[in-house]
C-alpha cells in the first residue's frame, strides 16, 4: 500500500512538472505570437539608444509615439579617446513610419569635434547658414530649422580638473526629421527637452562635470531663413544679438535673436528695403574651433587650430574665454556688395567691434581684439 502510495505521489510530481512546463512553452509561445517579444526588444533597444542616455520619454513625446525603437553606433574617434569608452556616438529613434518618424542624436567631444557646424543645422557657408535661437533656461544651446529638419544642440563645459576631460566639452545635436509641426511651440520644447535631458544624463554618464541649466519651458519661434527683413527694425531699436550696434553707411535696420547663451550668435544688418548687407557672426567653444579649422589654408590644415584666421571675411576678431586657452571667433562678411568698397569697410570693420565686445560680454569673455 505505501509502495503504491509512492509511485503516485512521484507519478503526480511528474504530471505537475510536466503540465507546468507545458504552461511556460504556451505561455512563450504567446509572447512570441501576441508581439509581447517585439515590444519587449523595442523597448531595450530604446532605453539602451546612445549607451543608456537618451531621454525616452521626452523622446517618446517628440515622435508623438509610444512605438518607439532605438539603434546605436560608436564611432571610431570616440573608441580611441583617452578613456577608451567615449562619444562620439550616434544613435537612430524611429517611429513606425520609419525614416519619416525619426530622430537623430549625436554627441561629440569638443576636442574631438569634426563637424558642429554642419550637425547643428547651419551649412559651411555663412551666406547660407540659418540663425538659431538659443534654448535659454541656463543652457549654452540653440534650435535651429530647415527645410528638412529641426535641429537642437546643447554644448556642456567640463569642469573637470583630472583626466581626459579636463578643458573639453560634450555637444549634444538631436536632429528630428519628417513632417512633425516644428513651427508650433510645443514642439519646439519637445525638442530642446530631448537635447537638453539628453545632454545631462550623457554628461554624467561620460564623466564630464558639467553645470546644467533648468527644464526648458519655452522656446522662440524659428527663424525661417529670408534673403531680405522689411519688417527689421531700426538699428537703434534693435535688440538681442544686435544690441549696440550703429547704424551707417546703406545700414539703417538689423535683424536678430534673442542674446540667451547660443553657442552661435548671428545678426543681420540690412538697408532700407530690408535687403541684407552684412552678417555679423559670434563663434564659441567647438564652434571656434570649427570656424578657424576650416577658414584655414590647406597647407595649414593640421597646424594649431588657435592661430589667426586667414579667410575672405570681410574683417575678423577674436576674445578670450573662460575655462579654455581658445577664443571666442567674430567675422563680419558681405551678403550684397555695393560698388563703393570703401566706406563698406569702414562702417564693417565698426560694427564687428561693437558687436564683438557686447557678446563677449555676455559670455564672459575678455580682451576683444581685431584682427
Amino acid at each position: 500500500m505505501r509502495s503504491w502510495t509512492r509511485l503516485a505521489s512521484r507519478r503526480g510530481v511528474r504530471y505537475g512538472a510536466a503540465a507546468s512546463a507545458l504552461l511556460v512553452v504556451v505561455g512563450a509561445g504567446w509572447f512570441f505570437l501576441g508581439g509581447g517579444y517585439t515590444s519587449w526588444r523595442h523597448e531595450k533597444s530604446l532605453a539602451d539608444a546612445c549607451d543608456g542616455t537618451v531621454a525616452v520619454d521626452q523622446a517618446r513625446a517628440l515622435l508623438e509615439t509610444d512605438d518607439v525603437t532605438g539603434e546605436t553606433r560608436h564611432g571610431r574617434a570616440g573608441e580611441d579617446s583617452p578613456d577608451g569608452a567615449s562619444p562620439p556616438v550616434l544613435c537612430w529613434l524611429e517611429g513606425p513610419n520609419g525614416h519619416r518618424h525619426r530622430v537623430v542624436v549625436e554627441m561629440e567631444w569638443r576636442s574631438k569635434a569634426w563637424g558642429p557646424q554642419y550637425m547643428a543645422g547651419r551649412t559651411e557657408s555663412p551666406y547660407l547658414a540659418r540663425s538659431g535661437v538659443p534654448i535659454g533656461a541656463g543652457w549654452s544651446g540653440m534650435v535651429i530649422a530647415t527645410d528638412e529638419r529641426a535641429t537642437a544642440t546643447a554644448v556642456l563645459r567640463c569642469h573637470n580638473t583630472t583626466g581626459p576631460r579636463v578643458g573639453d566639452s560634450l555637444s549634444v545635436f538631436v536632429a528630428a526629421f519628417g513632417s512633425r509641426p516644428y513651427q508650433e511651440a510645443a514642439q519646439r520644447v519637445r525638442l530642446a527637452q530631448l537635447a537638453t535631458q539628453t545632454g545631462r544624463e550623457a554628461a554624467r554618464e561620460y564623466g564630464c562635470d558639467a553645470q546644467f541649466g533648468e527644464r526648458v519651458e519655452r522656446v522662440a519661434p524659428f527663424e525661417p531663413g529670408r534673403n531680405s527683413y522689411p519688417d527689421a527694425p531700426a538699428v537703434a531699436r534693435a535688440g538681442g544679438t544686435c544690441t549696440g550696434v550703429r547704424p551707417g553707411w546703406l545700414i539703417t535696420r538689423a535683424h536678430g535673436t534673442a542674446a540667451d547663451g547660443a553657442p552661435v550668435e548671428d545678426c543681420l544688418l540690412t538697408d532700407d528695403n530690408g535687403r541684407t548687407r552684412f552678417r555679423l557672426s559670434a563663434y564659441y567653444g567647438t564652434f571656434a574651433d570649427d570656424q578657424r579649422l576650416k577658414t584655414q589654408s590647406a597647407k595649414d590644415f593640421r597646424e594649431d587650430t588657435t592661430r589667426v584666421l586667414r579667410t575672405d571675411f570681410v574683417y575678423r576678431a577674436q576674445a578670450t574665454c573662460p575655462g579654455t586657452p581658445r577664443q571666442a571667433v567674430f567675422v563680419i562678411d558681405y551678403r550684397e556688395r555695393n560698388d563703393d568698397d570703401q566706406p563698406q569697410r569702414r562702417y564693417a570693420r565698426a560694427a564687428l567691434r561693437e558687436f564683438a565686445e557686447r557678446s563677449a560680454a555676455r559670455h564672459g569673455c575678455t580682451d576683444t581684439e581685431l584682427l
